[in-house]
């Protein structure tokens, strides 16, 4: 794998009352501490389940555009280790030790048209 993007899923867990576009910057500042470049965008929300609204903590989506630099560690299993590990410190550190998150790697290829799509929009034929 070289420094070219790699498309992923990210799932969040928040406090009930956190602002979607704070925990989308908290999560572009944790990548980017890592030399990781990355552009987010918010998949529609989810209701809360019964058992996290016992724990006022809401479930959110992300598609992720990540661009690792060419210095860090190469590897597919890395890069998800990687960023995980920052976006739950990053979400901790601003939201409590209980917020969390969970990182993973496009799949399919049909998969990644759907995340590029909500990425950059449905392609318009001219």
């Amino acid at each position: 794998m070289s420094s070219d993007p790699v498309m992923a899923v990210l799932r969040v867990k928040v406090p009930a009352d956190a602002d979607l576009d704070v925990v989308q910057a908290e999560l572009t500042r944790a990548f980017w501490e890592l030399s990781v470049a990355a552009e987010l965008v918010a998949l529609p929300v989810v209701r809360s389940a019964r058992r996290l609204a016992d724990t006022g903590l809401r479930r959110q989506g992300y598609i992720a555009l990540l661009c690792p630099s060419p210095s860090r560690p190469r590897g597919e299993r890395k890069l998800t280790r990687v960023t995980q590990k920052a976006a739950r410190k990053g979400l901790r550190r601003r939201f409590g030790p209980e917020a969390t998150a969970r990182v993973r790697l496009a799949r399919s290829d049909s998969e990644v048209a759907i995340g590029w799509w909500s990425l950059r929009g449905t392609p318009h034929r001219v």
